[in-house]
């Protein structure tokens, strides 16, 4: 009877194991290029789904096209997405050339042409359509040679992200960047600009030369290092719209002198230093100066708290910023700090370079910690920045040098789009964006494929035989 019950119990907790086990389980991505772990952003997405997505899959394996060298890539993702939207993803898979009858029904419904490798979304009524072409990069150079053209890069991830997105928010957004005043053009923003319209937000250039207004379509306007300053009609065109519930992203250029711009930031109880943020390192037989700051995201907000603790590299010059708390408890201003250097960094007021006497923290004179580098105010909000209300928001970065193309990090990257998505009102879909997986080949010449085939199946063979012959002859001695 006893070893009856424990038989029992043994199996009641054997079921009651593995039906636990099969509703809470979680599953992990160690492989270096984390290829099969969706971003923090693109679960974010799937958790705003109000209703399931239908995406269908138009694609056939004998078909000779580039893009079938993804089409496993574009499976593993999908079967990422399936498991993480649970029932708000459902996935079918029509091969053209077998499925006449569905691909039909599906062209009638959808209006599309005869295509392969198309991905279909389906959400609410609204549809988008995804070549597969457009989820990754390839080198095309091999195809003169009659091969197969080189995958470089797979961006499933962030297409797919971006087709959600314009699914969730089909309104039409868009940001400006302010042109006219020195500061670097598209052509060194272009990863920045690439990213903000893979988050469905239309990209324009503004110049305050030849209108008056800002344009009633614009969600935020982006200021990136200003070299030189706003003029009068200017900054009165700027604080009309920020007193109107405008929306501001600046990137400063400390070397530049701008004091209309800055009044305007003043004004909204950010005040920029005239300093600089450094460090002194030691070198063998000198100390040397760190101008690049290593900085760290504060939870202070809805959006920074998914970022908190990333290290975002502030690269060339970066100067400090006040916050103005009896201005901001006047004008009813909310101030939140975004990031704060490294406790080594101060805020070196006797910046010259070159200066004969060294850079040494003068206690009193200096700014020292903590310091703030990047903050953000908030003008008729509330402190629970969950919910989202029209307020006047500005945002600003005594750095701009990070954003440009040639120092742009990821995690530089996810702070500005995080602080443009905060910007529009989106933070609920912000988070750690999705990135270009790369893919990575050795160009190996035909003597060193020949050496590594002469090693594998010459010298190694042979040598594991050589080893087993001599334990066999010492064992027979």
């Amino acid at each position: 009877m006893g070893v009856g019950l424990q038989v029992l119990a043994m199996a009641i907790i054997f079921v009651v194991l593995n039906v636990f086990s099969f509703q809470h389980y979680f599953r992990a991505d160690f492989s270096r290029s984390q290829k099969f772990a969706l971003a923090q952003q693109t679960k974010r997405v799937l958790k705003e789904l109000k209703k399931p997505v239908d995406i269908v899959v138009i694609a056939s394996p004998s078909f000779a096209s580039p893009v079938t060298q993804i089409f496993r890539d574009v499976k593993s993702l999908l079967d990422e997405f399936e498991f993480s939207g649970r029932e708000r993803i459902r996935v079918e898979y029509v091969d053209p050339t077998r499925d006449l009858t569905r691909m039909r029904e599906l062209q009638g419904r959808f209006k599309f042409n005869a295509a392969d490798s198309l991905l279909i979304l389906d959400y609410d009524g609204r549809s988008r359509m995804v070549p597969m072409s457009d989820m990754a990069d390839f080198d095309f150079r091999p195809v003169a040679r009659g091969e197969q053209p080189i995958l470089l890069a797979f961006r499933g991830e962030q297409v797919l992200t971006g087709a959600l997105i314009s699914l969730l928010r089909p309104e039409n957004q868009t940001v400006y960047f302010l042109q006219g005043h020195g500061g670097p053009d598209f052509s060194k923003l272009t990863l920045f600009a690439e990213y903000l319209q893979k988050q469905n937000l239309e990209v324009r250039g503004l110049s305050l030369a030849s209108t008056d207004i800002i344009p009633e379509d614009a969600g935020a306007l982006i200021i990136v290092g200003p070299r030189f300053d706003l003029e009068e009609r200017e900054l009165a065109v700027l604080r009309a719209w920020w007193q109107k519930r405008g929306r501001l992203l600046v990137l400063l250029d400390p070397e530049s002198d701008t004091p209309r711009l800055r009044s305007l930031l003043e004004a909204a109880g950010i005040a920029p230093r005239n300093d600089r943020v450094l460090r002194t390192i030691r070198l063998p037989f000198a100390t040397g100066i760190l101008r690049d700051v290593t900085a760290f995201v504060l939870p202070t907000t809805e959006w920074t708290r998914r970022l908190t603790g990333a290290a975002i590299l502030l690269t060339g010059a970066t100067q400090s910023l006040a916050l103005n708390e009896p201005l901001a408890a006047k004008e009813q201003i909310q101030l939140r700090a975004l990031l704060e250097p490294a406790e080594e960094f101060w805020g070196e007021v006797d910046y010259a370079p070159n200066n004969p006497d060294g850079v040494r923290y003068q206690d009193g004179t200096d700014h020292g910690q903590p310091l703030v580098v990047a903050a953000a105010a908030d003008r008729g909000g509330l402190e629970d920045d969950r919910v989202e209300v029209e307020t006047s928001r500005v945002i600003v970065v005594g750095s701009s040098q990070f954003a440009l193309d040639a120092d742009v990090k990821p995690q530089g990257l996810d702070f500005l789009l995080g602080a443009v998505n905060s910007l529009l009102d989106r933070s609920r879909i912000s988070g750690v964006a999705p990135k270009a997986v790369s893919h990575f080949s050795l160009n190996l010449t035909e003597r060193q494929l020949g050496w590594i085939a002469f090693f594998s199946m010459l010298v190694i063979p042979g040598v594991a035989a050589m080893a087993g012959l001599f334990v066999w002859w010492r064992r027979r001695s």
